[in-house]
Formats: structure tokens, sequence, C-alpha cells
């Protein structure tokens, strides 16, 4: 992830500052945002219309429930705006697929009614992670707080009442002498043309929602990965590596020259009031003087709520609820008995593949190769074998190249242990990579690796280059390391 371009500013923050900062992203990208969330939701929802038999309601759960397919593309086109990349109207297809992947079929299962679902999608759908490293992923973001929960439950909320106040908008803005939309007929009444009309303005309540809600939830998942990875001070450690000027150099030392000359002109005055204040009672004058000043005391009034008094014995009883609240009520519990039905035989269907997947040998299970080595190798051009490691880094001490010649012989070491069956998820720092080596292999089959560690991590933090002797002994030692576990493999 290339931190350098991110369009805001990288600082520790809070998890209700990450949200708010999130807020102001979708509003400033809002037109961009809801357009593409109706390019991916009306296809999808006309589609639906016959699928569900015309019905408003069922087509309005199946619309709902499909929502995570049209916040996907909202998502990548939000991580790519981020960083300066914002994408153009032929990328329009490309952002559309992000929804119909693989990786969004879970936020369409047993993750769709999951409290923190805008905050843990870049885990699937940025990242590309799934399974073992996919779960431990999220188990620690998810340590950072409730707040990626409040976001969903407020939300929600949001929904709620701006469909009703689109809904009573639409009853008190029509005359009484025309004829106005029915309420109880909108909210409970299937078969009638006022549950189109609530259908209809739901949709578009969500759908104005959805841009503040994904960007939110983003900002959490980039709030929280800054925390972990402390992105804010490795984008100082390289502005700070980068060659300065004889003049940026003198404009720094300005400020603290002419901060001297003040406190140097300053110090008689300084030393005249503490010689008038060396007076008791002038002292006490002096602080109490201070003391009465707005800045130190002021009062205010404030508001709390209290209980009021009970009723007195005797009163009479609360009128009973009306019936249309009544009707509601058993909707509700009808929908969430079937609700429940649905988690239940998912839950019974999940149990069984699980039971099933277990009963298998596990001779016939595919051995598992560990994750795919990619980010942390890009610098190993695609089709080059380890023999032909030595002659590139050879190639790079030539040319004077010392940090590419001890990054690729790095980079090998690891790609030599991924062989092996070491797995290394993508955007491990060398010290992860180094623990996980550890855990996985002896002092002695780890080889050149810490040294090979404690070089580079000199190089590309501390910049401290090593002589060209020492990466040709590590080379050396790294084909030896190399060959001997070659010839180990052979004689098994």
């Amino acid at each position: 992830m290339e931190i350098d371009r991110i369009q805001v500013a990288l600082r520790p923050r809070s998890s209700w500052e990450g949200l708010d900062l999130g807020f102001a992203l979708a509003r400033g990208w809002f037109w961009p945002l809801w357009g593409l969330w109706c390019a991916g939701a009306l296809p999808v929802a006309i589609i639906l219309l016959p699928l569900t038999g015309f019905r408003p309601d069922i087509w309005l759960l199946a619309v709902w429930w499909l929502k995570p397919l049209y916040e996907a593309p909202l998502l990548a086109w939000s991580s790519r705006a981020l960083f300066g990349r914002v994408p153009a109207r032929a990328e329009l297809p490309g952002l559309l697929r992000t929804g119909w992947g693989r990786r969004i079929l879970p936020f369409l299962l047993w993750r769709r009614l999951g409290p923190r679902r805008s905050f843990v999608m870049p885990v699937s759908l940025l990242e590309g992670l799934g399974g073992r490293d996919g779960r431990q992923r999220r188990r620690l973001l998810n340590e950072g707080g409730a707040t990626p929960s409040w976001l969903t439950l407020v939300s929600y909320h949001f929904e709620i009442v701006l469909w009703a106040a689109a809904l009573l908008g639409l009853f008190f803005l029509v005359p009484s002498e025309l004829p106005r939309i029915d309420l109880q007929s909108a909210v409970l009444d299937a078969e009638t043309w006022a549950y189109w009309i609530s259908a209809l303005a739901y949709v578009l309540v969500f759908s104005c929602i959805a841009p503040f809600y994904v960007c939110a939830g983003f900002m959490l998942y980039l709030n929280r990965r800054t925390e972990l990875e402390a992105w804010d001070l490795e984008l100082a450690f390289r502005k700070a590596a980068e060659p300065t000027s004889r003049w940026s150099a003198s404009a720094r030392v300005a400020p603290v020259l002419l901060l001297v000359l003040a406190l140097g002109a300053g110090l008689p005055t300084g030393s005249a009031e503490a010689a008038a204040t060396s007076d008791p009672e002038r002292a006490r004058q002096h602080i109490q003087e201070i003391l009465d000043m707005p800045d130190f005391g002021r009062a205010r009034e404030m508001w709390v709520w209290v209980p009021i008094e009970r009723a007195e014995q005797g009163a009479e009883p609360a009128e009973a609820l009306p019936d249309w609240i009544a009707a509601i009520a058993v909707r509700v519990g009808g929908i969430l008995k079937w609700g429940l039905m649905v988690l239940a035989l998912l839950g019974l269907a999940l149990l069984a593949r699980r039971v099933l997947r277990d009963w298998r040998r596990p001779s016939l299970r595919p051995p598992n190769p560990g994750p795919e080595p990619v980010g942390i190798f890009e610098s190993i051009p695609e089709g080059m074998s380890l023999d032909a490691i030595p002659d590139q880094v050879r190639a790079h001490l030539a040319q004077g190249d010392a940090r590419g010649a001890l990054g690729l012989l790095y980079r090998a070491a690891l790609l030599h242990l991924v062989h092996r069956g070491l797995g290394i998820p993508d955007g491990a720092t060398e010290l992860e990579c180094l623990a996980l080596a550890r855990k996985r292999f002896s002092a002695t089959e780890l080889g050149p690796l810490p040294h090979l560690v404690r070089e580079w991590r000199g190089l590309a933090y501390a910049h401290v280059v090593p002589d060209p002797g020492t990466i040709e002994s590590l080379l050396t030692d790294w084909c030896r390391w190399r060959q001997s576990r070659s010839t180990e493999e052979v004689a098994v």
C-alpha cells in the first residue's frame, strides 16, 4: 500500500474521529459513489421484480439482503480515490465486477447480519485474505473497540428515521382534498400501491446512506491499521530521509535563533517582575487577580433529568395500544420467526458440511501449499529461478547498487523458506517473517537469514549501507545454505 500517496493526514485518531473523517470523505465523494451504487443496484432490482412475483415485500427483502453486492464497488472506488487514483469512467465495469467475486459470498450468507460488515469487508476485498489468515486478521482488527458495531446500528436507525420522514412528508404535504397515502397500508398491506411507494422510499433511503456507511467503515479500517502498523511514523521517516536543501535547513534553524533572541531580550523584564512579586502580600494580590479572570472561574447552568413524582393511586389505567401497532408487532414476530428458521437451517447445513469434510481421510486432502508469495517477492522477476540469484546479486554489486543486491538476496532467502513450506502472509514485516521462520525451523536450518534481516533492516530504515564484502559473504553463506538443503533432500 503506497501510504505516501494518501490524501488525508496520517496520525493517531480515536475511533470516533476516524468515523467523522469517513463521513467527511463521503460528503465530498457522494455523487460519484451514489452513481456507482445506482449503476450496480438498479439492474439487480429490475431483475428481482419478476423473480419475486412482483410482490413488494419479498422484492424489498431481496434488494436489502443483497446490499453487499452494491457496497463492494463503492469500497473499491474509495480505496483508489483515497490514494490519489480516482477511477475513470472506463473503469466502471471493473469496479462493478468487484461485487461478484467469490470473496463477497460470506457477506451474503453468515456475515450479512454482522454488525462490523463495512469494517471487515476490506480484509476480504482489498487484502484478499481468506481462511485462517483472514480470521486472524479480522480478530486482530476487531480488538480496537465497538465503534464499527455502533456505526452499523446508527446507520440502520438513520435509514428508519429518513424512511419514516419520507412517508410522513408524502402524507402531510398532500392536501386533504386530494388522495393521500394510507400510512397503515404503506407499512402492513403488501397488496396496495402505498406499500410499493413505501418500499421504493426505503430503497432510496438506504442508497443515500450507503456511501457514508462504506466510507466510515473504510476509514475505521485504515485508522486501525495506522494504529497497528504505525503508518504515521513510517511516513515521517520517509520524509525525514529525503534530502533537504541548504535553504530549508536555514529555515529550520531561523525560528530557533529567533526564540533564543526573544528569551534573551525578555530576561530583564522577567527578573524585574520576579522582584516585584517577591513580597508575599503583593504576590497574593497578584495571584488573586489572576484567579478572578474569566478563564479561571465562571458559572454555568446545567439541566439534568430527574424522575417525576409517581402518579397517585387510583389513577385511570393507560389506554390500550392501537390495533395497527398490534398488527405491526404480529408482522414483525412472523418475520423474526421465519428468519430464525432460515438461520437454523443454514447452521445445520454448515454443520453437516463441516462433519462431512472431517470424515474425509487425511491422505485424500490436497496438501496445503501455504499462502502465495506475493507482494514481498515483487522484486524477484517472474520466471527467475533461485539458481540465477547469485548472478543477479553480483550484477547489482557491480553497478554499485547495494540496496538492490541485499534486497534481492533477502527476498530470495524468504522464497527458499516458502518453497520448504513456510507460510508468509502478505504485508508481513522483516521481524514477523523472522519470527515465523524461527517457529517452524531450528536455528541451524535458518542459515544466514537472521544476519540478512539485520543487515537489510539497517539499510532499509537506518540507511546504513554495508560494504560489498559483507554482501558477498552473505551471498556465499546463502549459496552454501541452499546447497546443503538441496543435498539433504537428495539424500532423503
